[in-house]
């Protein structure tokens, strides 16, 4: 993501306008503004002091207004970054940006708005707002109209970034090209291994399934691959720190946190996870819980905060179209993630240790594995298209039957928009 927006930016020198970036909490978006901010400095040789970091981490900005500040900053000479870091805890701040785009100010204060936030409901929502004419036409040169996803690290991104030798590979064959990519998925589809595929798999087969077994304990927050490569460990405190996150963020998406708890508790079941999910179990937990409460409201939340996803069936009489009448299969989007709310939830003391031990499951182990897989498979779609909007998830990842007889689960049904058409992958 970050080589993506710096490469974009240098780029588009010139042009003005309102960049989003949501994801879950601690996931490294903070972390790529640095670097952006570091790139500015030393490769485009911006003047620092045309660089603007403004965290807006739990109000801190306190009763300083951010309109009056942006608007300050428009009267200024010369191209402004500007960096809004955690925007969603700012309340209103979609209407505040809403204010500077319809006064004009981005082209003619010279902004670039890169802002970060960790609720996509309050970013889908801010997006009807900020649509894609008052975003500015620097927000045009990015995927999905400049409203990016930036989730934990996947596989791939922790594996480059561990091996040197994998990372020239890559590089020296261009092999990270989209292209090509997308012609390996094709094959796998038609039962073919592709030559590039078995090239990776012949040169680096060993290194990589290691590399693998290590992902299912570390996933891909940044700070937790480091500590387990640095230290051989991951402190307690990490773990319980995401857990306490997710779910204290949502008093500010106006739900409950201890009923939020107590459904937490039932998802991050092991022998749930990558199993059909029946949101009618969950009213259960508390009198008078209605279904459309927790759906509409709770797991939306977590969908929103790319927690957890659920991938529905296909419709039997139209292709990529998701059955919303049975019931989905149930998806967490990163490994640690898992782990963290496992032992937050269950007040285990040792969570790297409880992992390991949860992995040595045979039956949990493939389950975990299926759903790293599908959180994979529903992030494709935007490495292999430069869309104008939004992404409709429910499409791109669903699962199925097979016509015959036998009627036989299809794990995955991955349906991939490639030039106004989808090629379906089963």
């Amino acid at each position: 993501m970050y080589r993506y927006i710096r490469d974009t930016l240098k780029r588009n020198r010139n042009k003005y306008g309102i960049v989003t970036i949501r994801g879950p909490r601690r996931a490294g978006k903070t972390t790529v503004i640095k670097l952006l901010i570091y790139s500015l400095i030393n490769e485009l040789r911006i003047d620092p002091q045309s660089i603007y970091y403004i965290s807006l981490d739990y109000q801190r900005l306190g009763n300083t207004s951010l309109l009056e500040i942006l608007e300050t900053l428009a009267k200024t000479e010369g191209d402004k970054y500007i960096f809004l870091d955690e925007v969603s805890m700012y309340e209103n701040w979609s209407l505040v940006l809403k204010n500077i785009s319809d006064q004009g100010l981005l082209s003619q204060g010279r902004l670039i708005i890169i802002a970060t936030g960790s609720h996509s409901m309050d970013l889908a929502q801010a997006a009807e707002k900020l649509s894609s004419s008052r975003r500015g036409e620097l927000a045009t040169a990015f995927n999905l109209g400049g409203n990016l996803l930036f989730t934990p690290l996947r596989f791939s991104e922790v594996a480059e970034g561990l091996s040197s030798e994998l990372d020239s590979y890559l590089s020296s064959g261009r092999k990270r090209k989209a292209g090509i990519r997308f012609n390996i998925l094709v094959d796998l589809k038609e039962g073919k291994i592709n030559e590039n595929l078995w090239d990776l798999y012949n040169g680096f087969g060993a290194s990589l399934e290691e590399m693998f077994e290590a992902y299912l304990i570390h996933g891909g927050y940044p700070k937790a691959v480091k500590e387990f490569y640095e230290n051989k460990k991951i402190t307690e405190n990490f773990y319980y720190e995401i857990a306490e996150l997710l779910i204290n963020d949502s008093k500010k998406a106006g739900l409950d946190p201890q009923l939020l708890r107590k459904i937490l508790t039932e998802l991050v079941n092991p022998k749930k996870l990558s199993g059909p999910f029946n949101v009618s179990d969950l009213t259960e937990i508390e009198r008078n819980l209605k279904e459309k409460q927790i759906r509409d409201q709770y797991l939306q939340y977590l969908k929103s905060t790319w927690a957890f996803f659920f991938s529905y069936s296909e419709r039997k009489d139209t292709q990529c179209q998701p059955n919303y009448n049975e019931n989905p299969k149930l998806y967490i989007l990163d490994p640690f993630l898992f782990y963290s709310l496992y032992a937050y939830l269950n007040n285990i003391p040792d969570p790297l240790e409880k992992s390991r031990t949860l992995l040595k499951d045979e039956k949990f182990k493939g389950l975990f594995v299926e759903s790293v897989v599908a959180s994979h498979l529903l992030l494709a779609q935007q490495l292999f298209e430069h869309l104008p909007g939004t992404i409709n998830y429910d499409r791109v990842l669903m699962y199925g039957k097979t016509p015959t007889s036998e009627s036989k689960e299809i794990d995955f049904i991955s349906c991939i928009r490639k030039k106004n058409n989808y090629t379906v992958s089963k």
